[in-house]
């Protein structure tokens, strides 16, 4: 019996068809490494992999439905898994959100306010469940991998929420500076162009680099076959802006953290 991951099922259509590593991945025109991350469930292919693979397959569609039966979400915690195996395997990562606190360094307020918002369907029980899996997802990779973490988001991610929400999140941001995390605020006067959803970017052991993207309908992967230079070229960007803007970075964290501990 097939084990129920795209890679296993990549794996078995490609021995099926008779194919090598080497020429799939020449036909897909993909390279070997990729393919092999793939099928050992190291990372998820995009869909214009997805679609390569399956023309060159000769499977009409079917390898394409099976990947989106299998990585698709229809909840928050298959994706999750995903960007968190990015997560569990780096040495360094760097989190770039346009709009929201990153999910790692919410806080419990923080995270259920966005649950409640952006998964209107579920019940109470499956918003606390993921907001204490989030919440725990810290200590979690610290006593795993203990990865470099450096976090870019704007001041008004924090400014724009209820009070007691606001200290509650300052508090816990406080807490992760103290802990190593390098927390870059952006101004109110600066927009990220070119970030339309959260970014995250990871650099693994073995030097390999990757990268997850959430959206409305789930998490998708980069590697190094697709799209991944551009992301980190945001990440340049990103943090080239923190650095000439630094200085006011630093006085509007200062005055959250004053707000925090303000009784």
């Amino acid at each position: 019996m097939v084990e129920q991951n795209f890679g296993s099922y990549l794996a078995a259509e490609r021995k099926r068809a008779g194919y090598t590593l080497r020429k799939l991945a020449t036909k897909a025109k993909s390279s070997t490494s990729s393919l092999s991350r793939w099928e050992n469930n190291h990372i998820v292919p995009v869909r214009d992999d997805v679609m390569k693979l399956d023309w060159a397959l000769g499977l009409e569609g079917v390898l394409f439905r099976k990947w989106e039966a299998l990585t698709a979400p229809n909840a928050l915690l298959p994706w999750m898994r995903d960007a968190g195996r990015l997560e569990e395997e780096a040495r360094a990562i760097t989190y770039i959100s346009p709009a929201l606190v990153p999910g790692l360094l919410q806080s419990p307020a923080y995270s259920e306010m966005i649950f409640r918002e952006g998964q209107p369907l579920w019940s109470r029980e499956e918003i606390a469940r993921v907001v204490a899996l989030r919440c725990r997802r810290f200590e979690f990779l610290r006593e795993r991998n203990d990865p470099s973490i450096t976090a870019v988001f704007p001041s008004i991610t924090l400014t724009m929420v209820p009070e007691a929400t606001r200290k509650e999140q300052a508090q816990r941001l406080l807490k992760l500076l103290d802990e190593g995390v390098r927390i870059h605020l952006l101004p109110p006067t600066e927009v990220m162009m070119g970030v339309t959803s959260p970014l995250l970017l990871a650099r693994l052991e073995d030097g390999t680099r990757a990268a997850s993207s959430d959206h409305q309908n789930g998490n998708v992967i980069f590697d190094e076959s697709g799209g991944l230079e551009r992301l980190f070229e945001i990440e340049r960007r990103a943090l080239g802006t923190v650095f000439w803007k630094w200085e006011q970075s630093k006085a509007c964290s200062g005055r959250l953290g004053e707000r925090a501990r303000t009784p």
